[in-house]
């Protein structure tokens, strides 16, 4: 199976309308003799100038059954598509349809990630039953294409034969705009994301857009006031939200059902195992490591042009966190953030997510300082808006909610908007680079 273009599809982008038919049109053109690379792989340039164009390169090459990747990166003067030389191992000729896309990057540097096409297309299937997708609705994807989430919105979309908006050129008041001119169904998004919808929704008093049955939600979790206000933006819809990775694709989904604070049930086909340091499962409602085995895992890691085979098929998410006993999975935070405060294992995760619960507070991140005497004790910066936090109050929020060892010892409160990735995720090296330089 590979990406494929329904005939019923068409794409918007901010200047440009693009159907199956003025694509067929594109790829039945002779290509110039240096446009298409040796095989197995292309690098398709992203550019905001020439969005149809990278839409047809990124057809072309799965209709010449390509290895491709969309990318940010500026390539020799006059290459929009360029080779990179690594070893599949696959045959060239009997290479499976398959595609690259990167992990996120929150807390490490980016890796690249090697997927079959027919990974994607199974959940596609999933979903249009899962949520009744049918021609008649019309997607929107509010991301850059180099994110996985965004992609994976467009070629869903367009897969499956309905229609598609790219909103990633225009500003949140701009986007709200189409979004309602265009009655577009089914939204594609990230927290963050839907946070600056919201702030654009309250500053500029836009009415509600009932048009809007379903937001699907990834690369994190909602906060408490973002559920909360969602409903008023957009009160005919759906939220559910999906915790993956791009490794793993879908792990859970939530429902309406859903339990508060958890991330929803196993995907269609998906396993969960929590296990404890020693690789043993835990039973529910114990904290471990949580670990996947799924029919859409990835292939591999890229690194130096060569791939790192993905041999386990349970994979280790190096996420943390526990099942209640009707299969609800809740997560606590990364095993990589987690921070030891007199002998007590803490996810930073936890506090977080309870300050952005807070008035005021947009996005908050805690991160250690030790002391004299090698201790770790808890601070935060708060990113807020219009309301300026009381340090105080939310100090004594905190002792009361999460007790004194959650309570970080000292606030920044920053009206600065936060660095984000972009996939639209705060961005923690960049934001701990800016607290060791003493900016904040």
């Amino acid at each position: 199976m590979k990406f494929s273009w329904n005939h019923k599809s068409t794409l918007y982008g901010r200047d440009f309308s693009l159907t199956f038919k003025d694509l067929k049109d594109a790829l039945n053109k002779k290509s110039e003799p240096d446009t298409l690379p040796q095989k197995p792989f292309i690098a398709i340039k992203l550019d905001r100038n020439s969005s149809k164009t990278i839409i047809i390169n990124l057809f072309r090459a799965v209709a010449n059954n390509y290895c491709l990747r969309l990318t940010p990166e500026t390539f020799p003067q006059g290459k929009n598509i360029k080779e990179d030389n690594f070893l599949l191992h696959h045959s060239v000729d009997k290479s499976p349809p398959s595609f690259i896309v990167q992990t996120g990057g929150t807390t490490g540097s980016s890796k690249q990630i090697l997927r079959l096409q027919n990974t994607w297309i199974r959940s596609f299937k999933i979903n249009r039953k899962k949520w009744q997708i049918s021609d008649s609705d019309s997607y929107g994807v509010l991301g850059d294409l180099t994110h996985s989430i965004s992609l994976y919105g467009l070629m869903e979309g367009l897969y499956l034969g309905s229609d598609v908006n790219l909103l990633s050129e225009w500003l949140p008041k701009s986007q709200l705009a189409n979004i309602s001119d265009r009655e577009i169904s089914i939204l594609y998004a990230t927290p963050i994301q839907l946070q600056l919808l919201i702030r654009a929704y309250e500053i500029h008093q836009i009415k509600p857009i009932p048009t809007l049955r379903l937001i699907i939600v990834g690369g994190a979790k909602l906060s408490a006031t973002q559920t909360k206000k969602l409903p008023k933006l957009f009160p005919k819809a759906e939220i559910a939200e999906f915790y993956g990775t791009a490794e793993t694709s879908f792990i859970t989904v939530t429902s309406p059902s859903t339990p508060q604070g958890s991330v929803g049930k196993v995907y269609e086909g998906v396993t969960i195992r929590i296990s404890n340091d020693s690789g043993e499962a835990l039973p529910n409602g114990e904290i471990g490591d949580i670990e996947v085995t799924s029919p859409y895992l990835f292939e591999g890691y890229i690194f130096d042009d060569k791939i790192s085979l993905n041999q386990n098929d349970c994979f280790q998410t190096g996420e943390r966190g526990y099942l209640d006993d009707q299969g609800n999975l809740f997560l606590k935070g990364r095993r990589d953030r987690m921070i030891s405060i007199h002998d007590i294992n803490i996810h930073p995760e936890e506090v977080e997510n309870y300050l952005q619960s807070l008035p005021g507070v947009e996005v908050a991140y805690v991160y250690p300082v030790s002391d004299k005497f090698n201790v770790n004790h808890l601070h935060a910066c708060l990113f807020y808006d219009s309301i300026k936090p009381n340090k105080n109050e939310i100090a004594g929020l905190c002792r009361n909610e999460l007790g004194n060892n959650l309570t970080p010892k000292s606030f920044k409160l920053i009206s600065d908007k936060p660095p984000l990735l972009l996939s639209g995720k705060l961005d923690l090296i960049a934001l701990q680079n800016e607290l060791e330089q003493g900016r904040w």
